[in-house]
């Protein structure tokens, strides 16, 4: 997988092998290229503003994150960051969510939230901002029906 730069796969390959009880240590090596590489296409595809795929990125190193010290050390990004990152594409999802809102693109807007949902289904603003504006959608259809 790495051969083919499949490095998604190679860090899902690899947390299932660790699942079943192969040790960290024995594909070190092959985790910290596939990891180290994905954080890097994450940190290109923040910068080229494609906020939900560099967060699906991010939390999958995230949700893979060695428990060895050693490892840890040799990841390009350590929790705390991968958090702050993470968090980072939620804001700027959500301000563009925001400014599309106030411009009167509600379709852009729930489309920004949305893919917040993508990778944080949890989040309580997004959740909101959607029902909210889905809401007053369906208020403008039924005043246009009306005219």
């Amino acid at each position: 997988m790495l051969d083919k730069q499949d490095y998604n796969g190679t860090i899902d390959f690899i947390r299932n092998e660790i699942r079943k009880g192969l040790e960290e240590q024995v594909l070190a090596k092959e985790y910290l290229q596939a990891a180290n590489a994905i954080l890097v296409e994450a940190d290109l595809l923040m910068r080229q503003e494609h906020y939900q795929r560099a967060a699906l990125l991010f939390q999958s190193i995230q949700d893979s994150y060695p428990l060895s010290l050693e490892l840890q050390q040799q990841i390009t990004a350590s929790p705390a960051q991968l958090t702050e990152k993470i968090n980072l594409c939620t804001e700027r999802l959500m301000d563009a969510g925001l400014v599309a809102y106030r411009s009167g693109d509600f379709a852009k807007a729930i489309d920004s939230w949305e893919q917040v949902l993508k990778f944080n289904p949890q989040h309580q603003a997004a959740q909101n901002s959607i029902q909210t504006t889905k809401l007053q959608l369906a208020k403008l259809k039924a005043l246009n029906g009306k005219k």
